[in-house]
C-alpha cells in the first residue's frame, strides 16, 4: 500500500455484490468519507448499512438483513 490508499474489508451484510446501483451508493459513501479517520469511515458505512436494512423490513423483505462487518486499512 502506498501513502494516503485506503483498503476496504466488509461482510456481505454491507454489500453482497448483486446490485450495481447499491455498489454505487456505497462507493459514494465512501469518497465522501475518505479523509476522515478509519473508524469514522467504518461508522458511514455500518450507518449506510442499516439504513439499506431500515428500507428493507419497509418493503417486507427482513429476510435480506444479514450481520455486518466493515475494516479499514488507512495508510497515511
Amino acid at each position: 500500500m502506498s501513502p494516503g490508499d485506503i483498503f476496504f474489508l466488509y461482510s456481505d451484510g454491507v454489500y453482497d455484490g448483486t446490485d450495481k446501483q447499491e455498489r454505487r451508493q456505497l462507493e459514494s459513501v465512501m469518497i465522501e468519507h475518505y479523509r476522515q479517520s478509519p473508524k469514522e469511515i467504518c461508522n458511514a458505512l455500518l450507518d449506510y448499512a442499516l439504513e439499506r436494512d431500515d428500507r428493507l423490513r419497509q418493503a417486507g423483505q427482513d429476510y435480506r438483513i444479514d450481520d455486518k462487518t466493515v475494516f479499514i486499512i488507512k495508510r497515511n
